[in-house]
């Protein structure tokens, strides 16, 4: 199951891949993104589901960023009324998309979510030129992961390591340790990593039900915001268990793998080294803990043998083009499905 084939519904992967490309923009187009051009979210999403999910993810954190709103008020913004229908529109300001909202406990009327923010979530042709996807150029990259994190001295070692070898990681945290721990989920975003929800204290999602993997993803992303004022874009699920019932839910891209290290299984540091650098290919999305010393002693050297390799190490975010959506589950580069199948 971890190496998908590539495979969507039409729907998606012309949205995905097609409808980003923003072939076709003539001048006239380019302009009218700085102008007050009111459009549908069938428009800007080129009638995808996945693609609204991803707009409404952005509008909560820019509900909570433009109220200066504390930790506390996460629960509310999960309840806000946020579109599903693709007839709504929206405006084209120079700053951003414009939408309206029905009456809510942030007594916000609306929002303009930030173009950059948008990244991969609309359609090319509908942002400036700074802020649309472009596929990375080299070819032999592959992401880092490390789960089950902050651990409070392990973490630190791993973000000095990464920061020596000039790599970025993305680090999937449980909610409990984020508590316990914020100023180390700060450093992680400080060092250029990136920071994703792991679940609060770890059960199998399958084993919970929905409304329970629901309230574990929403809590860790509190701890989060509250760590550092930033929701999480990401959910990795333990055991990269999920339903597909808890896939659209959650309302957030699923990230999987395609390169399991075991290092928990192993707690050797020479067979993590082993384990990774043998699996890997480009687009990989290797999975590690950073709980484990030997996890964490294993770090630099897979780090200079896949650089030998003509290896370039990127986050997941970099890795996917910053195109991953809500519903879907990615297991490396061009490598995805629905979530739960």
């Amino acid at each position: 199951m971890r190496y998908a084939t590539r495979w969507v519904t039409g729907l998606v992967a012309v949205a995905a891949v097609v409808g980003l490309t923003g072939l076709g923009t003539t001048a006239a187009q380019a302009k009218a993104k700085t102008t007050n051009k009111v459009v549908t979210f069938s428009q800007l999403t080129n009638h995808n589901p996945h693609r609204l999910a991803a707009i409404r993810q952005a509008a909560r954190q820019e509900i909570l960023t433009a109220t200066h709103a504390k930790s506390s008020k996460v629960a509310a913004v999960y309840k806000v009324k946020l579109p599903h229908n693709m007839a709504k529109k929206a405006t084209l300001t120079k700053d951003g998309v414009k939408m309206n909202l029905l009456p809510n406990s942030f007594k916000v009327k609306h929002i303009t979510i930030p173009y950059k923010q948008l990244q991969g979530k609309v359609l090319n042709k509908y942002l400036p030129k700074a802020n649309r996807v472009t596929p990375l150029k080299t070819k032999k990259v592959v992401a880092l992961t490390f789960d089950d994190g902050p651990d409070p001295t392990l973490t630190p070692r791993l973000l000095k390591t990464l920061k020596a070898n000039k790599v970025h990681a993305t680090f999937f945290e449980v909610g409990q340790s984020v508590s316990r721990y914020p100023k180390v989920s700060r450093a992680v975003l400080a060092g250029g990593n990136e920071l994703g929800n792991h679940s609060w204290n770890h059960p199998d999602f399958n084993a919970i039900g929905t409304a329970k993997t629901v309230s574990q993803v929403n809590r860790t992303n509190q701890a989060i915001y509250k760590a550092t004022g930033q929701l999480p874009e990401y959910v990795r699920p333990p055991y990269g268990n999920i339903t597909a019932a808890e896939g659209r839910a959650i309302e957030q891209p699923i990230i999987r793998w395609s390169v399991d290290s075991r290092d928990w299984a192993y707690l050797n540091t020479k067979k993590d080294i082993q384990s990774v650098v043998s699996a890997t290919r480009s687009g990989s999305i290797i999975l590690m803990h950073d709980i484990h010393a030997q996890s964490v002693a294993a770090v630099p050297t897979i780090i200079h043998k896949l650089k030998a390799k003509g290896y370039h190490f990127v986050t997941v975010g970099q890795l996917l083009d910053q195109q991953a959506l809500p519903g879907l589950q990615y297991f490396g580069q061009h490598d995805y499905r629905t979530a739960g199948k």
